[in-house]
């Protein structure tokens, strides 16, 4: 699958989606609001949360059916007490849900580029999934170190991308992207604090910082969803995660607009230049 554009392509909109738990459900906010615009991306990546929703919509799944998906989640259907010592919840039945999802794909079956990022166990190094069964890269992308088990993966064990590449901007241009948009669910901590193990597992995997520099750097324009008001475990916030994810990407919509334009102009006056003759 090329990820390289003809000269006379359409410019190609990358979506860089990030990791924050539950708060990831603005990206499908965004999703729609882009959609609707007529600015459907044509790359996505994604870390974490970010990896599912991507995931999702690079398999032809609309934002609207991502959205039903989410509503209806309910850990205790997904996730169940590990008999390990790896973490506190056993995934199968939520990588059985996944791949149901996804239709067993892999990444070569997806409709649209897209790859996600996990983190190497044992080295700390960012690994970016491209290739093999898509539902498995998500869980190892999403794999927040003791709450889920590392998925093993061509000889490597992975982990959360977040602890690596929480908004993977970066690697949307790797793709082709023309125009990078990245969207970061991060935030600060909730204004209700974590009060439990699980909770401040969950909070921690989302919050690495320093990397809002670079981030302003690999993306083109950088969306910040105000989701704090919510905590990043709150699977009864999903709609109003999804507002916040929609406002943000509404007030980003004209300016979007205008980037594609003047990349679209400035691709044809290339063209002109390259085929006229020199006097």
């Amino acid at each position: 699958m090329s990820s390289q554009p003809s000269d006379d392509a359409p410019v190609r909109i990358g979506l860089a989606l990030g990791g924050g738990a539950v708060r990831g459900a603005a990206h499908i906010g965004v999703l729609d609001t882009l959609d609707r615009a007529g600015l459907e991306p044509a790359v996505i990546t994604g870390t974490s949360a970010g990896a599912l929703v991507g995931a999702l919509y690079a398999a032809g799944t609309s934002p609207s059916e991502i959205s039903k998906v989410a509503q209806a989640l309910r850990w205790s259907r997904l996730v169940r007490p590990a008999r390990t010592r790896k973490a506190l919840f056993d995934t199968a039945r939520l990588g059985t849900f996944l791949d149901g999802l996804l239709g067993g794909r892999d990444f070569d079956a997806l409709d649209r580029p897209f790859a996600a990022v996990a983190c190497e166990l044992c080295t700390g190094d960012r690994v970016v999934l491209r290739d093999g069964p898509v539902s498995s890269a998500v869980l190892a992308s999403a794999a927040i170190p003791g709450v889920f088990p590392p998925v093993e993966r061509d000889d490597r064990l992975l982990v959360d991308g977040s602890l690596v590449d929480i908004v993977p901007a970066r690697l949307a241009r790797e793709l082709g992207a023309d125009i990078v948009v990245a969207v970061d669910v991060s935030g600060p901590l909730p204004r209700r604090p974590p009060t439990t193990l699980l909770h401040i597992m969950v909070a921690v995997s989302a919050l690495q910082p320093g990397g809002t520099g670079q981030l302003a750097e690999d993306a083109d324009l950088l969306l910040t969803p105000t989701v704090d008001a919510y905590a990043f475990w709150e699977l009864s916030r999903i709609t109003e995660f999804e507002d916040a994810g929609r406002a943000a990407a509404e007030q980003a919509v004209p300016l979007l607009q205008s980037m594609v334009a003047t990349a679209a102009a400035r691709r044809a006056w290339e063209r002109e230049v390259a085929t006229t003759p020199q006097p």
